[in-house]
């Protein structure tokens, strides 16, 4: 067997052995070593900041919320000035419901980047589920001055422009008229958690309007309600009529029409097809004590 072949009169190993004219394999090794252990050491080597925000974000979005706020801890110890980490870190407190430490976080976004669209879009949507539609408009308004075309800012303008500035106090808000509702005859789920019922304008139809919680979640319902709706509409789908909401520990379900809104809420370790089966089921059976037509 031939352990070369020649070319212009000189020995030249099979291979390709030579990179360019007088560079020998001597040379090349120490290179070839040397891609190697960069190799291994970047395996070991700790990741940066960009790379521990971006794994962050793609655990927040597959809902591994725990793992994703421990990243993102890790990325602003060493870059605590990156307004991505904190943009991520207020996403995840409001996953967690923390509701002051998301609007301190998204605040720490604009100190870096004042015009920063999704830290002003998050402040506008905590002021629209805290009902300060006063709060909100600036947020909007300071988005779209840079970006005009941001669409749910845009969306979310329209639909607080429609609305009253000043929510209704506790003893005046609007009180269900309708025909009784007996919770049994609805027939909830064992395993379901928060159970609401109110007409597409926040009145609570079940449970009862002694219920503070209750009063507050069907608020916020509303709020999530009208949001998407506007956004869907925008898009030239039409209003919500199913929803599904995730959070850390429960996942809540959402059923509408143009005139009622019910929202469902089951433990996470439920699967979707189950809750979505349930949730359905409740809302026929709610349309029937109602006498509404499905």
């Amino acid at each position: 067997m031939l352990a070369g072949k020649f070319q212009s009169g000189r020995p030249r190993p099979l291979g390709g052995g030579f990179t360019s004219e007088g560079e020998s394999n001597h040379v090349r090794l120490p290179r070839f070593l040397s891609r190697i252990w960069d190799a291994i050491t970047s395996l070991t080597r700790p990741p940066n900041a960009a790379t521990l925000f971006r794994r962050a974000d793609l655990y927040r979005q597959e809902g591994r919320f725990e793992e994703a706020a421990e990243l993102v801890g890790q990325g602003l110890h060493l870059a605590p000035n990156n307004g991505v980490g904190h943009l991520l870190s207020a996403y995840l407190h409001l996953a967690f419901r923390q509701v002051e430490p998301a609007k301190s976080e998204f605040q720490s976004v604009l100190a870096i980047d004042p015009f920063q669209p999704r830290a002003l879009l998050g402040l506008a949507k905590i002021a629209l589920e805290e009902r300060d539609l006063i709060a909100c408009r600036p947020f909007l308004d300071k988005a779209l001055q840079r970006w005009p075309d941001f669409p749910e800012a845009k969306a979310l303008q329209d639909m607080v422009s429609s609305w009253t500035a000043t929510p209704a106090a506790p003893g005046q808000r609007p009180v269900y008229a309708g025909p009784p509702i007996q919770m049994e005859k609805l027939n909830p789920p064992a395993d379901g958690r928060e159970f609401v019922l109110m007409q597409a304008d926040g009145t609570l139809v079940l449970p009862q309007q002694g219920d503070k919680g209750a009063v507050d979640l069907a608020a916020h319902i509303t709020q999530v309600y009208r949001i998407a709706s506007a956004t869907l509409q925008r898009a030239g789908l039409g209003a919500l009529r199913r929803g599904i909401v995730q959070a850390v520990g429960e996942t809540t379900y959402i059923r509408s029409n143009d005139h009622l809104i019910l929202a469902l809420s089951f433990p996470e370790d439920v699967k979707v097809g189950v809750g979505l089966f349930e949730t359905e089921k409740l809302w026929t059976n709610s349309l029937r004590e109602m006498g509404v037509r499905a």
